[in-house]
């Protein structure tokens, strides 16, 4: 019977993401599931889409562009910061080291609509405009446990017996942890990474209060998109999402696990 559980969860989980790729190739321009016929004509909708005005990229690129660098500079931000900050609650016990592990958890369990409004109260309260920042930044904060957990648990796997030779070989401690501690935690800072890319990328509430005209990610004019026109191509859009995402994990997966081989 236990050994039903895991093939029904799989199921659960991944059966919306396959409705939503099976109608991105209906025939139908209506929502009809199973759809009557299949058809490749949304995809090319999309295209079009993407392709817009010759003079200048489409609403739809633009939002791709923009859900990408939100993506990459959330990742870089979270990756500097949680990093050192896993190195120090591993390897240098303080008083109250406990509290300050609980409430790095905060932004997870913290409704991510509360905080989105807050911090819309905080940017508007400065009357400057931060840009593309304001996301990145609240993107950051709700994120950055992921990635400090994810480097956490890699550190707790190295042995502070290899820092030490390094050191009593005459290595400074930032040598030792560059040249010693980091290779040995690729893995984790690997996957910490693609947690929070992937999840700043699709990433819709706390967008949804600190985005501009200027700054439009992906998964806002999806939003408006199936607010005005439910067409099929946003099935279309959503599916190729998707294998994006998909795509990213299968090529971080085989760069990571053939450096690891080659480690072994």
């Amino acid at each position: 019977m236990i050994g039903w559980i895991t093939p029904i969860l799989a199921a659960l989980i991944l059966l919306p993401n396959l409705v939503v790729v099976v109608m991105s190739f209906t025939a139908s321009t209506t929502l009809q599931f199973p759809p009557p016929g299949f058809s490749l004509r949304w995809y090319a909708e999309v295209w079009q889409m993407a392709i817009g005005d010759t003079a200048s990229l489409s609403r739809l690129t633009e939002s791709f562009r923009v859900s990408v660098m939100i993506a990459v500079m959330t990742s870089v931000v979270c990756v500097l910061a949680g990093v050192p900050a896993s190195y120090a609650l591993v390897r240098y016990p303080f008083p109250g080291h406990s509290a300050v592990e609980e409430l790095l958890g905060l932004p997870i369990v913290f409704p991510a609509v509360v905080l989105g409004i807050s911090l819309l109260i905080l940017v508007s309260a400065s009357g400057i405009e931060f840009g593309i920042w304001q996301i990145i930044a609240a993107h950051a904060i709700i994120f950055l446990p992921f990635m400090i957990r994810n480097c956490m648990t890699a550190l707790k796997g190295v042995d502070p017996a290899l820092e030490e030779a390094a050191k009593t070989l005459g290595a400074s401690p930032l040598r030792t942890f560059v040249e010693v501690v980091l290779p040995l935690m690729r893995g984790g800072i690997a996957s910490g990474v693609l947690l929070v890319f992937i999840m700043s990328f699709n990433e819709f509430t706390l967008s949804y209060f600190l985005y501009t005209v200027d700054v439009f990610p992906l998964s806002i004019w999806l939003f408006q998109q199936s607010n005005t026109s439910f067409s099929p191509a946003i099935f279309a859009i959503s599916a190729l999402t998707i294998f994006f995402n998909a795509a990213i994990i299968l090529i971080v997966d085989a760069i990571v696990g053939k450096r690891d081989g080659a480690l072994q």
